[in-house]
């Protein structure tokens, strides 16, 4: 965001005055000025008064005339300041503009696969909590702070085990964590056994998504199971998170029945919401 002020945005540009003209702007006496408050006389005839710490030299002088150009035709306005947000044409933020200027940093602007792409699109339309939304974004783009991706990092000390907590037997990746480790795969066999349907183990979480949520033709009974997904990774990870910080162990039935009360408490707080 920002406010129009006489080293505070470019006149018809991106670049704020005081990144442009960095050398003028450390010479100003004048840094909090707005454009308007620096224009002498008339718009026509009219010129402009700047105040400098001291006299300006001759290449300073030439920076100062290309600030000149840039102010020829401004025109003033009676109207107050306001905040402006430059990713909405509108200038209001939203949180979908911020979603995509963040993917593309993280991301590097790589584009998905029309598969992966649509679950991406779809995880923020859940019935979970932002922040359970936001932890399943960072899981499927494996950003999350498993053992593996700290020990990449350097985060780690050189000699940490990097051992599955839950199965202590394979390196803690996201996907072994959250599908292949035996516990998580009890997990998710016991709550599909309980909505009523069972398939393979998949090879990533993307395909899990798809699977999970196309057993089901009925458009409501997918929003719920899509509920429970997510439902299903934040259990398991608060799981790990117990048993790492905590030294607090939870067998297969404690994590499943912790998901059936969290699926229905994120149902019924929903159902309030839009009621």
């Amino acid at each position: 965001m920002a406010r129009t002020r006489a080293f505070g945005r470019c006149i018809g540009g991106d670049l704020p005055f005081r990144v442009k003209y960095p050398r003028l702007y450390s010479l100003s006496n004048q840094k909090e000025a707005k454009v308007g408050d620096l224009r002498v006389g008339s718009t026509l005839g009219g010129g402009w008064y700047f105040s400098w710490r001291r006299s300006l030299i001759v290449w300073e002088n030439e920076m100062l005339s290309a600030l000149m150009v840039e102010l020829e035709g401004f025109t003033g306005r009676q109207t107050e300041d306001v905040w402006w947000w430059r990713l909405e044409d509108e200038g209001k933020f939203s949180v979908k503009s911020m979603y995509k200027k963040l993917e593309g940093v993280m991301l590097d602007d790589r584009s998905f696969p029309l598969d992966q792409g649509r679950v991406f699109s779809r995880i923020w339309r859940s019935a979970v909590p932002s922040k359970v939304a936001a932890f399943t974004w960072k899981l499927l783009l494996n950003r999350i702070p498993t053992k593996a991706n700290l020990a990449h990092r350097q985060v780690l000390p050189p000699e940490s085990p990097l051992v599955c907590v839950m199965c202590d037997d394979v390196v803690e990746s996201a996907i072994h964590l959250f599908l292949h480790c035996p516990v998580a795969m009890k997990v998710w066999d016991d709550v599909m056994y309980w909505l009523g349907f069972m398939f393979l183990t998949p090879p990533n979480l993307f395909v899990m998504w798809d699977c999970w949520v196309g057993v089901f033709s009925n458009k409501k009974i997918r929003k719920g199971v899509r509920l429970i997904w997510h439902a299903v990774v934040w259990t398991l990870w608060k799981t790990r998170n117990d048993r790492i910080f905590n030294n607090l162990t939870r067998d297969v039935e404690e994590v499943v029945e912790k998901v059936k009360v969290l699926s229905w408490r994120w149902g019924l707080s929903r159902l309030q919401t839009s009621a």
